[in-house]
């Protein structure tokens, strides 16, 4: 399985998208937006709630219990230039 590097904070954007920022000072963004009409992720729809999002230990959870894979969340985000 291929490394990743971890991911050490996330930023809610417009439009459910994820400003991901990792430890080798790469960002990334990621469109979150596909996941919410899987039924597990539904509630994020809420963008309150979408918003209530932290890095706990190189992976994301939010408030409503819900987390997100770290290797799907950095092989499908866009590297963004520093």
């Amino acid at each position: 399985m291929q490394a990743y590097p971890k991911l050490v904070s996330v930023t809610p954007m417009d439009n459910y998208r994820l400003l991901l920022s990792y430890a080798n000072k790469e960002k990334r963004l990621y469109d979150f937006k596909p996941n919410l009409d899987h039924p597990f992720f539904r509630t994020l729809a809420n963008e309150d709630l979408f918003r209530k999002v932290a890095a706990v230990d190189g992976e994301l959870e939010w408030v409503t219990g819900q987390d997100f894979c770290p290797h799907t969340l950095y092989s499908d985000s866009e590297p963004l230039q520093n």
